[in-house]
């Protein structure tokens, strides 16, 4: 598994290739679920993603069973050292809300909810810090300045090592960048976004507060400023199989032809659509780490091969878009 530095300078060396275990616990089993962390971490996989919010929505569930799966499995291996954990905070809704539907009575980004929901996650991971915090979605109610002075403290108490954000308008990244500035704390350095071989329409909107990577957030990951992780890459399977239509967000002639010009190097190239897809991001410009959530071991196996994806492949595509965009 190569692996690369995530979240600026002094931020850790993660795997190129992050576990989503966004339904551990839930819609999959905790014996599926061990048996795909226990292969990740065989194939030398080392990142894994998180929040304290997954999977409220599943009926019966608290929000909590991924956070929880991870940790006795972090804790029955023996092997929390190894592993790089992100978690996100924010979104878990709180009953002290009331009963206005989510996202209105989530938890939020104030400083006393900060501080919470991140005892609560290291409570069930059974650790004393995680490597990436993410501010999971917007708080409109508290400032940019409140948010960064929280991130800030955890990462002072050694709590957090990268304040990380998610689903947040690149402006608003920006404004809560220069919060942390002025605060003179560290700001945000890592970013997870919706974003693949394919684009949304503009203007595209999601059921969730998901928000899709712009061009100006590209091109602070190509400069450096930020690290960044892909949620969402395969559009839950729609963009390597044929059973699936694409989403209504990404329905377009252009995102069509980019399907076809995909499948047709992974063919060409000997790998699967999966990999490919995968490759593009983690070495492809700017390189980005995927997010790749499985339900299976088989899954898993299929992903696991975008690492030794040949990076011709991915230039080899990129070529053939480029030419296909000038005619």
């Amino acid at each position: 598994m190569e692996t690369t530095i995530f979240g600026g300078q002094g931020g850790p060396r993660v795997s190129t290739l992050a576990l989503g275990t966004m339904m551990f616990g839930t819609t999959i089993d905790e014996p599926t679920s061990v048996a795909i962390l226990d292969r990740f971490r065989e194939a030398g996989g080392t990142f894994l993603d998180t929040a304290d919010c997954y999977a409220f929505w599943i009926r019966g569930a608290t929000g909590h069973e991924s956070e929880q799966v991870v940790g006795r499995w972090l804790a029955a291996r023996g092997c929390r050292d190894e592993m790089v954990i992100s978690t996100k905070l924010g979104a878990q809704p709180d009953p002290a809300l009331g009963s206005a539907p989510w996202p209105r009575n989530a938890e939020g980004l104030s400083a006393p909810a900060i501080g919470k929901a991140i005892e609560g996650s290291l409570e069930r991971l059974g650790t004393d810090h995680v490597e990436v915090l993410f501010a999971h979605i917007e708080d409109l109610s508290v400032t940019f300045t409140e948010t960064a002075g929280a991130f800030g403290e955890l990462i002072a108490q050694g709590k957090v090592a990268v304040a990380g954000v998610s689903n947040h308008p690149t402006t608003r990244v920006k404004r809560a960048r220069a919060a942390a500035e002025e605060l003179g704390v560290p700001g945000y350095t890592a970013v997870q976004q919706r974003h693949g071989f394919l684009r949304a329409l503009p203007g595209a909107s999601f059921t969730s507060p998901q928000e899709p990577a712009d061009d100006e957030l590209l091109a602070m990951v190509r400069a450096g400023d930020l690290s960044m992780m892909a949620y969402s890459s395969l559009l839950e399977g729609s963009l390597v199989r044929e059973d699936r239509p694409l989403p209504p967000q990404y329905q377009s002639p252009e995102n069509q032809r980019r399907v076809e010009a995909l499948w047709r190097a992974a063919d060409e190239a000997g790998v699967s659509r999966t990999q490919l897809a995968l490759a593009w991001l983690m070495k492809g410009d700017p390189a980005i780490v995927p997010v790749f959530g499985v339900s299976s071991v088989a899954q898993l196996e299929d992903g696991l091969g975008a690492v030794e994806v040949p990076r011709e492949a991915v230039t080899a595509l990129a070529e053939t878009l480029a030419e296909a965009a000038t005619v």
